[in-house]
């Protein structure tokens, strides 16, 4: 990535000060947001509102043009009308601004006059070396530089290192419900927008080498360069696993991607083949990408494709089992030891525990857990997929019931940790409570059904054979 480019990604990611260009009182404007979004995030550095028709903003004194303020300026977030939109990439050209995002519709994704102000736009940035994210875009989350213009008080972000680059606004919204579900914590969300000077590959490039993000996700319409797509996403995915759900593969598709942000969509078997080349992990389900991701983020790469499935069910076992298979994943069958240790947890006429371990006739819940470990502590098991049995707080418990389980379930959320191998577990109860919370703590990603388990441990196998291989 060229340095200009680079520096503004920078100031932009992590502002030192940050103009707001149409910053409202107004609590029907977009601006008013803005400015109350990047206030919510705890941003602590100048905030400069410009608006010629305001002396002050939110309690902010406001300044009639971004050439009035008297500060540098690194990020400048422009929310006025499109009629506004040149003049104002003017003055923030001439202000020497460092970066930009542009969050006003109404360009290329509305037809042929959009477009050609849209490209208007591009060519008087590119000209200045001005570079900015959009337009038609809702901007960024930056957890490292407290930026916020997306998340209202209700929808804050919390931070970690999974980023989502998305070239839709809305999906951030799915993001955002992910993080609450599986737990995980966010560097970075950009919303590209149109990409008229920033593109989706100069995110994915700057997230490559980003410190803060160890994963990177990605919701994409169209690539734009393939050539250069290809050359970014090899690299990226030889450094951190690279996750991109696809849209637009249908003519229906497609036709909505033109609408929305001008994008082409492209041939759906090339652009699979170019992920499959590059490492990339391709997903059809955003909401199992996010739980993905926060696998990656958390759990152990496993040194190969070896799964085991422990279940106190039958049908979990085998529906497991198959899903594992078709994914290209290997159930080793347990040695005779490993097989006789089993079988002392379990009760008379228990089935062979072969693998996929049927445990319906475990002795007791502490015997289950002893099954887990015995499964775990085998170094020709890279992974396990398994259903713990959570239960639930009421009043017909005992004290001491409730300890023992409380311990049970320690024991359980930390085998990652205990024998470096990744653990992924289906729900049997709604997602709450004091047991949940112990293996939520862990980071252990919880399924609702055994295929969506699988395809997760496919996403850990994938990536850690391909790690194993560059090392």
């Amino acid at each position: 990535m060229k340095r200009g480019k680079r520096d503004s990604l920078d100031a932009i990611f992590r502002p030192r000060s940050v103009a707001i260009v149409g910053a409202s009182n107004n609590p029907r404007r977009w601006g008013y947001h803005t400015l109350t979004n990047m206030l919510l995030s705890g941003y602590r550095h100048p905030i400069y509102p410009i608006n010629p028709g305001e002396r002050e903003v939110q309690g902010i004194k406001c300044y009639p043009s971004i050439i009035d303020v008297p500060g540098e300026i690194d990020l400048a977030i422009i929310v006025v009308n499109m009629s506004l939109i040149v003049e104002v990439v003017k003055a923030c050209i001439a202000k020497k601004v460092k970066g930009g995002i542009i969050i006003t519709a109404g360009f290329a994704e509305t037809g042929d006059e959009g477009a050609d102000l849209q490209d208007r736009l591009a060519k008087e940035a590119k000209q200045a070396g001005f570079h900015f994210i959009g337009p038609n875009c809702w901007g960024i989350w930056s957890s490292e530089g407290n930026v916020n213009t997306v998340f209202g008080r209700d929808m804050l972000l919390p931070r970690g290192s999974v980023s989502f680059v998305s070239q839709s606004g809305t999906l951030g919204e799915y993001f955002y419900n992910a993080t609450q579900q599986c737990g995980f914590g966010v560097s970075k969300f950009v919303s590209c927008g149109n990409q008229a000077r920033i593109a989706f590959n100069d995110i994915l490039e700057y997230l490559g080498d980003d410190p803060s993000t160890r994963v990177i996700t990605g919701y994409v319409e169209d690539v734009g360069d393939g050539r250069r797509f290809l050359e970014i996403a090899r690299k990226v995915a030889d450094k951190k696993p690279l996750l991109l759900f696809k849209a637009g593969s249908t003519p229906s598709a497609a036709r909505a991607c033109l609408s929305h942000t001008a994008a082409i969509a492209g041939n759906d078997d090339i652009f699979d083949a170019a992920c499959r080349q590059a490492g990339v992990i391709r997903w059809h389900n955003f909401m199992e990408m996010f739980a993905m991701a926060d696998a990656l983020s958390h759990q152990p790469h496993p040194k190969g494709n070896r799964v085991a499935v422990i279940s106190m069910g039958g049908g979990f076992c085998v529906t497991a089992a198959e899903a594992c298979t078709r994914l290209g994943m290997e159930l080793p069958v347990m040695n005779s030891e490993a097989q006789k240790k089993i079988l002392e947890q379990m009760g008379r006429f228990a089935p062979p525990p072969l693998n996929p371990i049927d445990a319906i006739a475990r002795k007791s819940l502490e015997a289950y857990q002893n099954i887990i470990e015995i499964v775990a502590s085998q170094d020709y098991i890279d992974g396990i997929i398994m259903t713990p049995r959570l239960g639930v707080f009421d009043r017909s418990k005992s004290p001491e019931g409730i300890i023992e389980k409380i311990e049970l379930t320690e024991r359980a959320a930390t085998i990652p940790e205990k024998y470096g191998k990744p653990l992924i577990c289906a729900s049997e109860h709604e997602l709450s409570g004091p047991f949940y919370e112990i293996f939520k703590r862990k980071h252990i990603p919880f399924l609702d059904n055994p295929m969506d388990c699988a395809k997760v441990m496919y996403g850990l196998v994938h990536y850690g054979t391909r790690v194993s291989r560059t090392i």
